[in-house]
């Protein structure tokens, strides 16, 4: 079968295990790859946040949990994984404040609107290697699910063997700052993984992931309940879910009626996402400016690693490998007379030639790539492992350069929490709308 062919039938085989999903038990794989059930925090139940883009509901929380599964099919790697949770609380902006909801405790509407919510989940699957090695899988959940026990959709995805089993990540996140464990393998252009023959055998023994790493990819989906909220706080503005608005002293000259309201509600938004973006732009550069010092005092303490530069050695072909072929071959113990014999034995003798052929072959190649990379190679391996003990030395340094756990992401919650708000958005339209209506009604004299 050729390429084109072989990744045809790889593509339809694929399509079939999605419509199959993740509750069936694989045929002659119960030694190969594995499946099972992740859960955050070594298996406890326990309640996560996630980020959402919608303003008014910065976060949704609940227990969630990653049933995946890894096996191969046509000689390839095949990896599925699929997400089922439960929705526990909401956060919700109120005026200044973001304030925690149970969901069972708001109005029916909102409790409705919550249960509409959505969550996908990217994150790393750790597993124990061959002589105790951290080793990880990319875990995608698919398709956005919502809070109703069912598992999300997912079209299990076949990667390359030379990139499928992560066996390290960049110490530093895409904006240079430093970080510890495994959270900085969620960045995929740090990443060293097995080669192909190391990553196959890891499949044969059987893989058990035993721990599930977010990453900053997944995000939740709450604009149902956002919506849910505009409704609500319409008709019941005094609410503990609303922001207070103080009553105005006179009738509001910008808006005739009601349906003035209802026609510039779109443009009051835009204008609030231009604030809210310009506000979190001088936040992040704030948080930049704060987290300085204690970059500096990272980069003092644990300097970076002498070595090749990370760019070379990532476009360092991988060494070349052997295909392992097929792991069952077929014995044919039939009767078989004399002429038989002699095209058996001549079958023989070519397989034993090829075999020789690719083993000469093989030798010539990997002979090529060591002249030409293998000094190069070991250099990376080694910057690697300096750059793994640069990571445990900024651990071990966080007392020190961070006693109070400052983070990127804390600083900007911490600063967001006073970005403009729909009535300030609301105040600066309706002084837009006022400036240009001065404009028009300026008398205009012709020459």
């Amino acid at each position: 079968m050729g390429r084109r062919g072989r990744r045809f039938a790889l593509g339809a085989a694929l399509a079939g295990l999605a419509l199959l999903g993740l509750g069936g038990a694989p045929a002659r794989a119960a030694d190969i790859g594995g499946q099972g059930t992740l859960r955050p925090g070594g298996g406890l139940a326990r309640v996560e946040c996630f980020k959402s883009a919608t303003p008014d509901v910065p976060e949704v929380c609940g227990i969630h949990e990653v049933r995946w599964k890894l096996t191969t099919l046509m000689g390839e790697p095949v990896a599925n994984a699929g997400l089922v949770w439960t929705i526990s609380s909401v956060k919700i902006r109120v005026g200044k404040e973001v304030r925690g909801f149970p969901v069972e405790l708001l109005p029916a509407p909102l409790e409705l609107a919550a249960r509409r919510s959505e969550l996908m989940v990217y994150g790393l699957g750790l597993f124990i290697g061959k002589g105790g090695a951290i080793l990880a899988v990319d875990l995608d959940t698919g398709a956005p699910v919502r809070p109703d026990g069912k598992v999300s959709f997912n079209v299990p995805g076949s990667p390359d063997w030379s990139r499928f089993i992560i066996s390290g990540g960049s110490s530093r996140l895409p904006s240079g700052d430093l970080t510890m464990g495994q959270q900085g393998w969620c960045a995929r252009e740090g990443r060293s993984h097995l080669s192909p023959a190391d990553a196959k055998d890891a499949m044969r023994g059987g893989i058990q992931l035993t721990e599930l790493i977010i990453c900053p990819r997944s995000s939740a989906s709450a604009s149902a309940l956002a919506s849910a909220l505009q409704d609500f706080c319409e008709k019941t503005p005094q609410s503990a879910y609303c922001e207070k608005k103080p009553k105005p002293d006179k009738p509001d000259l910008a808006h005739a009626d009601a349906l003035d309201k209802a026609a510039d509600a779109p443009d009051v938004r835009r204008v609030h996402a231009r604030l809210v973006e310009a506000f979190r732009q001088a936040s992040e550069a704030a948080c930049r400016q704060e987290l300085a010092p204690v970059q500096a005092c990272r980069r003092q303490q644990c300097p970076d690693p002498q070595g090749p530069d990370e760019a070379r050695c990532k476009a360092m072909p991988g060494r070349p490998w052997r295909d392992i072929g097929p792991l069952l071959t077929r014995v044919d113990n039939s009767p078989c007379d004399a002429r038989c014999e002699r095209e058996r034995e001549r079958n023989r003798e070519e397989a034993r030639r090829a075999r020789e052929r690719e083993a000469r072959e093989f030798e010539a190649r990997e002979a090529a790539w060591e002249s030409q990379w293998g000094e190069l190679s070991r250099q990376c391996q080694a910057n690697r492992e300096a750059r793994a003990a640069q990571a445990r030395c900024v651990q071990a340094s966080e007392s020190r350069c961070n006693p109070g756990g400052l983070t990127p992401q804390t600083c900007l919650d911490r600063r967001m929490a006073g970005a403009p708000t729909s009535a300030a958005a609301q105040a600066v339209f309706d002084q837009q709308t006022q400036e240009r209506r001065r404009v028009d009604e300026r008398p205009r004299f012709l020459d």
